[in-house]
């Protein structure tokens, strides 16, 4: 009677669909909550600044600030269920995917530049979740 063999290197990489979902979840989820809300404050009237309760008052009645509210809480929800599956020390640099994201969408619909000192940064970011990807997504034993 021996022991199993150890899994694989591709075994132990392979991540959950839930855990993957979650994932692409999260990074699009940050996108819209981003966006949503610069496309939000811009809104705003211009002495917000400087007009605390006129400022609370515009929140309150801007529906693109309660669709924010609405996506920070499935945001919420949504990490939780990913952090079930995964350390956090995987999962948070994965989902620094939604400052590329967050960067073409803001482009696109906030009309925002995308200077090439962006565009290199985005390039580390990309490199270092390539690097965060190739190590195992949980580090403690299944629950």
């Amino acid at each position: 009677m021996g022991s199993d063999p150890p899994p694989s290197a591709a075994a132990t990489r392979k991540l959950p669909t839930r855990l993957v979902l979650g994932l692409i979840a999260a990074i699009v989820l940050d996108t819209a909550v981003q966006t949503v809300w610069k496309r939000a404050a811009l809104t705003l009237p211009a002495d917000a600044a400087t007009d605390p309760i006129g400022a609370a008052r515009a929140v309150l009645t801007r529906p693109l600030f309660l669709a924010v509210a609405v996506l920070i809480g499935l945001q919420m929800v949504n990490w939780l269920k990913v952090l079930d599956d995964a350390d956090v020390s995987y999962a948070l640099p994965i989902t620094a995917l939604s400052y590329v994201s967050v960067a073409a969408v803001s482009a696109v619909w906030l009309h925002e530049a995308v200077t090439p000192g962006r565009i290199l940064g985005m390039v580390l970011i990309l490199a270092g979740v390539f690097l965060v990807s190739r190590t195992d997504h949980n580090t403690l034993p299944a629950r």
